[in-house]
């Protein structure tokens, strides 16, 4: 394996914690998964999250990318999480090898176009931090000048899948005060649902992966799919449908 895309050992005894804790979390939530997980290389994108740990963001990849394996005994989907390592991470000894245990890698594009042409899946947020902060619209995508994804898809010639959940700000509710962001440290037991969308499909094409008028059509349209999305499913979540 290469270096921009560290081995994944699914025996290392932490990534086995770390499926038996997401597992109950699973289960603590009740969580409802709508639509089929892909089965070849893809980006999922995401709603960044709530809570100091976005694990609401957590299930929503293991419900496209670890569950089959972890409770059904299915086929392992290399699912790599993209996630930036935070100044607090920094502070913290062996932060950054756990995260590679368990799939996260570097958002550096080419080790995410690594990761696609070896086969793996991609699991991102275009929206980032800007969509962690409590507020009552926190449900709507923010990914207004992110194309970083598009051209990941672009390059490597995989479709594009919305992968959104909902529920996570009623499990960790909290508050803004000026540009701190403060949220429930325990989930409360709120039901979380989780939906995948249809496959954007997307034309291999690496000359064209930064040339803004081939990109941003395609990052329109999945921006727009992805908070249609988010939309139904907070709705029928909030129904109870």
């Amino acid at each position: 394996m290469s270096d921009l895309i560290p081995e994944l050992d699914l025996d290392h005894w932490y990534l086995r914690l770390a499926m038996r804790a997401t597992a109950l979390l699973y289960r603590y939530h009740r969580v409802r998964l709508e639509g089929r997980p892909y089965d070849g290389p893809c980006v999922y994108v995401a709603l960044h999250g709530a809570g100091y740990y976005s694990m609401d963001l957590a299930l929503g990849a293991y419900a496209v990318g670890w569950q089959g394996w972890w409770e059904r005994g299915e086929p392992h989907r290399p699912l790599r999480i993209v996630a930036t390592r935070s100044k607090v991470e920094r502070l913290i000894p062996g932060a950054q090898r756990i995260k590679e245990i368990c799939g996260l890698i570097d958002p550096a594009e080419e080790a995410c176009v690594a990761a696609l042409e070896a086969g793996h899946q991609l699991f991102l947020t275009p929206g980032g931090h800007r969509e962690c902060q409590p507020s009552r619209d926190f449900y709507r995508l923010r990914w207004e000048d992110r194309l970083g994804f598009t051209r990941l898809a672009v390059r490597a010639g995989v479709p594009i899948i919305p992968v959104m959940v909902a529920g996570g700000a009623e499990a960790f509710p909290g508050f803004r005060l000026g540009r701190l962001s403060f949220w429930s440290p325990l989930p409360l037991p709120a039901r979380i649902a989780v939906a995948v969308g249809q496959p954007i499909l997307v034309e291999k094409a690496p000359h064209l992966a930064r040339v803004a008028e081939h990109v941003r059509p395609i990052q329109r349209r999945a921006w727009s799919e992805a908070q249609a999305l988010l939309d139904r499913t907070v709705a029928r979540r909030r129904s109870g449908a």
